[in-house]
């Protein structure tokens, strides 16, 4: 079936080539504009000139001339200061400029970003950095298949080591779209399709916020169909369908052990929605994972069942949250854990586990956000290795004040309390403070 769904999409993606005679046009009437624009700047450059000489002969009052003077200005604006691709189709530039500094103790294992409590002797660490920081591109091409093309390219400097003179840009994100009526198509680098929500955090952006506290974030291959229902005014259906590409490498099997690197996945998303009076929405959606690893010339099926949901509980207050359960996960980004199977006795078994995340926003006011938020990964203790991660816990709050409409700043706060079957519960402290410039 899955592969049935991939063929139909490249069938899809082929009978797209000849539209190119349309994109030909549109390419041809915006080098007209251009001429045109060119040509009304010729003209106003003349008249000015022109005027120059009547005020010359004292026939044109200055009020008349400045007036001029800024028409001719704004055409040169226009001509010299846009932004265009070489394709001559609108792309727009935004980002995130974000300064963290932080302050790490307890059992963070020496890493940059402790996302589970390790075994090893406690030690602190702190700092700042840029890496957090992101670019993205948001384009706009002519309609194809009688769909408007869009997409999204996003980057970050979350590459390299922790050397500030060694920081890359790194690949994040990305789609490229055709949008219908009530129906689109991505071909797309990102979540998985039935957890696309995200808890509100500027401390860890080089991976998910709770990426090993219930959050199954992993960036990856897909290909999605959505379907869009509108019941009423206010209440409708979003349900998203398509194929995922896991990543099995995360697993880590014994060495020696042959292992597929990726398999397609098939996942849904169904979101029902309802705007209230007071315009506020409420979402909820459940969702569905079905896929299989190949692992040791065996298969070792992985599925899972959410919920994820988004609910105004007072009118400033906002509760959001994903919930799973499950079984051989790690392919869809919980990588710090890295329990999706396990061998015994020269068998594989899949490792089952269950968890999510919730978060309580107070909007305090249009400067002030607070944010409570928990998450957990919790596997059965009798299917995890005896040396293994029982459970994985996160309790966090943050601040965040927004000095203008673009630049913010904030405190938070995260502690992580990781359950080991031999060692028990080890800890690590987090504290960040962020200074955030969008753009």
């Amino acid at each position: 079936m899955i592969w049935h769904g991939i063929a139909l999409c490249l069938l899809l993606s082929a009978s797209a080539y000849p539209q190119q005679p349309s994109i030909d046009r549109i390419l041809e009437q915006v080098d007209q504009l251009r001429q045109e624009n060119q040509k009304l700047h010729s003209q106003i450059e003349t008249l000015r000139q022109q005027v120059v000489e009547m005020k010359a002969a004292n026939v044109v009052s200055t009020p008349a001339m400045e007036k001029l003077e800024v028409l001719g200005q704004r055409v040169a604006d226009l001509d010299t200061t846009k932004v265009e691709a070489d394709q001559k189709f609108p792309v727009k530039l935004s980002g995130l400029v974000l300064m963290n500094s932080y302050y790490y103790a307890g059992h963070t294992g020496g890493v940059e970003l402790p996302l589970v409590s390790q075994t090893t002797p406690s030690q602190g660490a702190a700092g700042g950095t840029f890496r957090n920081s992101q670019i993205a591109f948001a384009y706009t091409g002519p309609k194809a298949l009688g769909a408007q093309v869009s997409g999204r390219l996003q980057l970050d400097l979350f590459g390299g080591s922790t050397n500030i003179q060694n920081h890359l840009v790194r690949f994040r994100t990305a789609d490229i779209s055709l949008h219908w009526a009530s129906r689109s198509m991505s071909f797309a680098v990102d979540k998985p399709i039935f957890s696309p929500r995200e808890p509100d955090s500027m401390s860890q952006l080089g991976v998910s916020y709770l990426a090993n506290s219930g959050n199954l974030w992993l960036w990856q291959p897909q290909l999605r169909y959505e379907e869009r229902l509108q019941f009423s005014d206010s209440t409708g259906l979003r349900a998203r369908v398509g194929v995922y590409q896991t990543n099995e490498t995360l697993a880590a099997p014994p060495a020696g052990v042959r292992l597929s690197s990726s398999r397609p996945a098939l996942q849904g998303r169904f979101e029902l929605f309802h705007r209230g009076k007071s315009s506020r929405r409420f979402e909820i959606a459940p969702g569905f994972h079905v896929s299989e690893s190949h692992v040791a010339g065996a298969g070792v099926r992985s599925y899972a069942l959410s919920v994820d949901w988004l609910t105004p509980v007072a009118p400033r207050v906002d509760w959001t949250g994903f919930a799973f359960t499950g079984q051989n996960l790690t392919g869809l980004g919980v990588a710090g854990l890295r329990q999706a199977f396990v061998f015994r006795q020269g068998r594989q078994f899949a490792v089952r586990g269950r968890g999510g995340w919730t978060q309580m926003s107070v909007h305090a006011s249009s400067r002030w956000d607070l944010n409570l938020i928990a998450g957990l990964h919790d596997d059965f203790n009798r299917d995890v290795a005896a040396n293994g991660v029982a459970r994985n816990l996160s309790f966090a709050a943050n601040l965040r004040y927004r000095l203008t409409a673009n630049v913010f700043l904030g405190p938070e706060f995260m502690q992580i309390r990781t359950t080991w079957r031999q060692s028990g519960v080890q800890l690590v402290n987090r504290y960040d403070f962020a200074i955030g410039y969008l753009f």
